[in-house]
């Protein structure tokens, strides 16, 4: 009854599991009788590529830490002040015979300390070389002169080199030094540090991981030479050849050598960039390979006649959850049949998640307009000026834009009606551009045999439409196509502000761009498209204003001052209060030396309001609690002098926003400067830069500056100066430590430099100081 109820009408999970395991079991036996010796083989050959994988990974691992270990030595003893430019400009020009004598000590105790090192030498170039295990040697007598200023001249401050400077003509040395120029950090480098590494460090690891005879292992360069090899014979530059062409995460390739097979195993170092070769024998790994091979098989005979016994006892043990989890969930799933399988289970599961994306989809789909909207605003208003072609064309193509097209832009607003005779209120203007966003997007949606197009709220009460035809530009036909779309755009424009005016009752005004095939000359179509709209101040309203306006026509050659703008706006951003009266004048200087048409300058300031109201907007500005209910827009209408419309901007606009700003901002920049002044208290005794304490804290360094003479009411540096000295006071009065050790405390490096800073604000001199105190 137990083996009907597994093998019963419908195939269950259950079955295909037992089935699927006496499958398993028996195929690898079959497999293993037929071709054991080759499995055998080439499973030990694997497996000793990977133990000689770990092994060159290991011997890497040692000799990269010896390496590391040395070189952090290294740049750590040059971090001495012994070392520094100032010392080495000092020691080499005024005291060359006590400077080279503290020198050798320094490399005495430090070849002592690291018993790998065979010598440390120090190069001053066109001077002398100082060694630990030559001694001193003037400029004629250095073998390797030339090669040593050629290393100078090298971008890499500090590098390994598996190479061996010869001082004397007689030296026939090898091995690895590491290089390092003297002092670190210098542009103009006045020497070399050169530590030379004993070869036993190579040889010793190497000899370490010889298992089979005639085994090789050899390291290295990155240029081919070889660093040390655990045989006299060298690398075959054939070998070397196929290494590099070879897929290094393979690690292993086969190569004949001296007429005898080899397994060749291969690893970099990710320090040093050496490759770690070893050459094993072939037959030494095959001699074993045929007794493992029937081992292998006996074995794999008893675990199969054992998984034979145990394999329906097994499969039901481990099905065995698996059936009680699908009881729970049956019974607790409506609809679902009784002698339902598993994988039928899965594959509704499976339908409801499918379902459950491509609602998601739909989702994303919805959301789609907002992110294309967002992006084409961005886009207008020139923050992708200055990107590439090529990267604009996969951005449009990224939010499902066209990038060949004929492309038009118009915006639309309206303006104030007489009180009482309008559809809306002057208190429903969010209200009016969502109803205009509205209608303009179902108008551009009926007309998508024409065209497509994309609406976008401005927000400063204008709405910008960005319309594109179906088509892909020939070049041969594009002034015809042109003209035509021309028409058909300026159409569909006339409609769009009829109907909008009808069904607001407001007057409404359109102004119209050029059309273009480039989607780089968009943001100046968009230009275009404002000074239209901005010129129904002149031209007259309620009507659509393209670029063949006489007006338009006149001021062609005066071109707008884009630049001051945008600085203008960001001063505004910034709360500074001179730099954006200074752009203002600058605004009022431009327009009225390069026109002298008051409708083109009404015009000009008519746009610069539009930008500063904008900009309001996004500090997030009340304009209703700033103006009242009052139109700043109708001064510009009246303005009777240059004078009196700057003060207007100055008094109604500027001066408001950067009051705003500052409040906004002063309790912020007040936290920093405690951060910085505290940082100061802590680490007066380190370097301590106005640059490095501008990065730390995300600011700039101009900005800093500003801030903490606003308010400290002093300079970064005479801050820390100040700090300095007043601890040295201190120390001086309540201790007995000498003024030089007192000068490192306090962050001076050189005890003349302190004694100096000091006088000059003390007064007195440290020790005049403390006989005072005392």
């Amino acid at each position: 009854m137990k083996i009907k109820r597994i093998f019963g009408r419908k195939t269950t999970l259950l079955q295909r599991m037992i089935m699927l395991t006496l499958a398993v079991g028996f195929l690898p036996t079959l497999i293993v009788g037929i071709s054991s010796y080759l499995f055998s083989a080439s499973t030990l050959q694997n497996e000793v590529n990977r133990a000689h994988v770990q092994l060159l990974e290991n011997t890497s691992a040692t000799i990269d830490r010896d390496l590391q270990n040395i070189q952090d030595s290294t740049l750590q003893l040059l971090f001495h002040p012994l070392f520094g430019n100032e010392a080495l400009q000092r020691g080499i020009k005024e005291n060359e015979s006590e400077f080279n004598m503290q020198v050798v000590q320094f490399f005495s105790t430090f070849q002592s300390n690291h018993k790998l090192i065979l010598d440390i030498s120090m190069y001053v170039k066109d001077n002398y070389l100082l060694s630990s295990s030559f001694g001193l040697f003037k400029i004629t007598p250095i073998y390797d002169r030339n090669r040593l200023n050629e290393v100078m001249t090298y971008p890499k401050e500090f590098q390994w080199k598996n190479t061996v400077f010869q001082i004397r003509a007689n030296d026939a040395a090898n091995g690895v030094t590491f290089i390092c120029r003297l002092p670190l950090q210098a542009l103009n480098p006045v020497g070399l540090m050169l530590v030379r590494i004993d070869e036993k460090l190579f040889q010793d690891a190497l000899q370490r991981s010889v298992v089979y005879p005639g085994q090789t292992i050899a390291i290295v360069d990155k240029e081919g030479k070889t660093v040390t090899s655990s045989s006299v014979s060298a690398i075959p530059s054939q070998l070397l050849e196929r290494i590099q062409q070879k897929n290094v995460s393979e690690h292993k390739l086969n190569y004949n050598w001296n007429n005898r097979d080899y397994l060749v195993t291969t690893l970099t170092s990710t320090y040093t960039g050496w490759k770690y070769i070893d050459l094993i024998p072939v037959d030494e790994l095959n001699a074993k390979s045929a007794g493992i091979g029937v081992i292998t098989a006996v074995v794999l005979a008893i675990v199969l006649m054992i998984a034979l016994v145990f394999t329906f006892l097994g499969t039901q043990w481990v099905y065995r959850p698996i059936a009680n989890l699908m009881i729970h969930m049956k019974r607790d799933s409506a609809g679902s049949e009784a002698d339902e399988d598993e994988i039928g289970y899965v594959k509704q599961t499976w339908l409801a998640l499918k379902d459950e994306t491509r609602q998601l989809q739909d989702q994303l789909s919805h959301q789609l307009p907002i992110i294309q909207e967002s992006f084409v605003m961005q886009m207008l208003q020139g923050n992708y000026l200055y990107y590439a072609p090529s990267e604009l064309g996969n951005l449009f193509e990224r939010y499902g834009l066209p990038q060949q097209a004929q492309f038009a832009i118009f915006i639309v607003t309206y303006d104030s009606s007489t009180p009482g005779k309008g559809k809306f209120s002057d208190q429903d203007r969010d209200l009016v551009i969502f109803a205009m966003k509205n209608i303009i997007t179902d108008l551009v949606h009926a007309n998508e045999r024409v065209f497509l197009g994309i609406t976008i709220n401005l927000l400063n009460d204008q709405i910008a439409v960005l319309l594109w035809n179906h088509t892909k530009i020939d070049l041969e036909l594009n002034s015809a196509m042109t003209a035509e779309w021309k028409v058909l755009v300026k159409g569909f424009v006339e409609e769009t502000r009829s109907v909008l005016s009808d069904y607001l009752r407001l007057p409404v005004t359109a102004g119209l761009g050029t059309v273009t095939h480039e989607i780089r000359d968009l943001p100046q179509v968009y230009h275009q498209a404002v000074s239209a709209l901005y010129s129904r101040l002149v031209v007259g309203g309620e009507q659509v204003i393209d670029p063949e306006n006489d007006f338009l026509k006149v001021s062609e050659s005066f071109r707008y001052p884009i630049e001051l703008e945008q600085h203008y706006e960001e001063s505004l951003k910034q709360g500074d209060l001179e730099e954006s009266k200074r752009m203002l004048d600058e605004f009022s200087n431009y327009v009225v030396s390069a026109t002298h048409v008051t409708k083109v300058i009404q015009m000009s300031y008519t746009q610069l309001l539009g930008t500063t109201i904008r900009t309001m907007y996004l500090l997030g500005i009340d304009l209703d609690s700033l103006y009242k209910g009052e139109e700043p827009y109708e001064y510009l209408r009246k303005f009777q002098n240059m004078d009196d419309l700057n003060h207007w901007f100055l008094d109604k606009l500027i001066t408001p926003i950067v009051t705003f700003v500052h409040n906004k901002t002063f309790v912020k920049h007040e936290h920093i400067i405690d951060k910085v002044t505290a940082f100061i208290q802590e680490n007066y005794h380190l370097d301590i830069s106005q640059d490095q304490c501008a990065h730390s804290f995300g600011i700039s360094r101009t900005h800093l500056s500003k801030l903490f003479k606003k308010f400290q009411h002093i300079s970064f540096s005479d801050y820390v100066t100040q700090v300095r000295i007043e601890r040295a006071k201190k120390l001086l009065r309540d201790t007995d430590i000498p003024v030089a050790d007192i000068s490192e405390k306090v962050g001076y490096l050189h005890t003349q430099n302190f004694i100096r800073v000091f006088k000059k604000n003390v007064g007195l001199t440290p020790g005049q100081f403390r006989d005072e105190g005392e």
